[in-house]
């Protein structure tokens, strides 16, 4: 299968030097695909500010092309939306609703491509540009070709695995029907885990078989579709943009390089429930006080604002753990007391941690 070396969505690459914790702070990801999600939530009549809770970003972000997202605000993204939209078809339909546009530049590198297997190709060969929790690989079944798509051991899944298995399948059929510029649909979906009590949705939404419980996960399309021309094939356009991806991977490395923002979030992540002031914080980083203050408010953020931001993602976290009560939650967010805590998590979010565990832990959402 010389046409297609690779799949998209394979695992993205962390440099190396560079561990998961802080590359998971970094924000280097465009926010592109951060605009198809408002589209989504809006047509389900759920505002920016809800789904972009706990993020440290709102509406006005999403609409200038010079913001940068991190994993770590994609998986907050991801498990407000889980938290927000109960029904048990959400992972598929918003995977659906993710079409290509969302890699941005690679998005046109793969479009112009002569087929769909060298389109793929080139996905691969950017991954560190294209986030993802599986590594995907192709194998070859005589007249058919499987996509393998195997769990990243380093990287756990922000909600659940079935919930990240079915953003992944919609957003593979959604980005083969964009790059065929027709409606698209697998031959046969196979997935390792038991079938979910909505397993008929899969069926319904992905118009295939789907088996469950079949040792691995696969997706099955005819090996001849990976040599179709694409009907927007264009080889100027293809390098242009190829060109352009390659920059875009050159300038992801330079921001992996020395982000103060991603080192102070790192090191509130590794704290262990120790809450330092700014002053031991910048001698931790091999900084004064005055220096660290100031690289970050060359970037838009105080030392202050981190805190919160940190504190309040702990608590979203805690919040979501079955019998952690609001005094613990409360002391694990650095909080002398529950009142505190609440009143600064009502501030935050607009509701009071009791409400929030509720809408969480609600039974719409216990869909495995």
């Amino acid at each position: 299968m010389a046409d297609a070396p690779g799949l998209p969505a394979g695992g993205g690459e962390c440099q190396r030097g560079i561990g998961v914790e802080d590359f998971e702070h970094q924000a280097v990801f465009p926010a592109a695909e951060l605009f198809l999600i408002r589209s989504f939530m809006k047509r389900r009549g759920i505002a920016s500010p809800q789904w972009l809770l706990g993020t440290g970003l709102d509406d006005q972000d999403l609409k200038h092309a010079e913001v940068r997202v991190s994993l770590r605000q994609f998986d907050m993204v991801y498990r407000n939306i889980y938290r927000l939209l109960p029904a048990p078809d959400t992972g598929l339909k918003l995977g659906l609703a993710l079409n290509i546009s969302r890699w941005g530049m690679l998005a046109l590198a793969m479009i112009s491509a002569r087929s769909l297997g060298a389109a793929l190709a080139t996905a691969n060969r950017h991954r560190a540009l294209v986030r993802s929790r599986f590594d995907l690989q192709p194998v070859e079944y005589g007249a058919d070709v499987a996509i393998r798509m195997a769990p990243r051991g380093d990287q756990p899944f922000p909600v659940n695995r079935e919930f990240g298995h079915e953003i992944l399948i919609g957003t593979l059929q959604s980005q083969i029907s964009d790059l065929l510029a027709r409606p698209f649909h697998f031959s046969r979906i196979a997935l390792a885990y038991p079938e979910p009590r909505h397993g008929d949705d899969y069926r319904q939404l992905c118009q295939c078989p789907v088996e469950f419980g079949t040792g691995t996960s696969e997706l099955w399309l005819p090996r001849a579709l990976l040599t179709e021309r694409l009907p927007l094939a264009n080889p100027v356009n293809e390098d242009h943009a190829l060109q352009l991806s390659k920059q875009a991977l050159a300038q992801l490395q330079q921001w992996q390089q020395a982000d103060i923002k991603v080192r102070v979030q790192t090191a509130l992540q590794a704290s262990s429930g120790q809450w330092p002031s700014a002053r031991e914080m910048a001698a931790s980083l091999n900084l004064s006080e005055r220096s660290l203050r100031r690289q970050l408010q060359q970037q838009g953020s105080s030392f202050r604002e981190l805190i919160q931001q940190h504190q309040l993602r702990l608590a979203l976290a805690e919040l979501e753990r079955p019998g952690n009560d609001i005094a613990r939650v409360a002391e694990r967010c650095g909080f002398s007391d529950a009142n505190g805590f609440r009143e600064a998590f009502k501030r935050w979010t607009g509701m009071t941690p009791g409400r929030y565990r509720a809408s969480f832990t609600q039974p719409g959402h216990q869909r495995p």
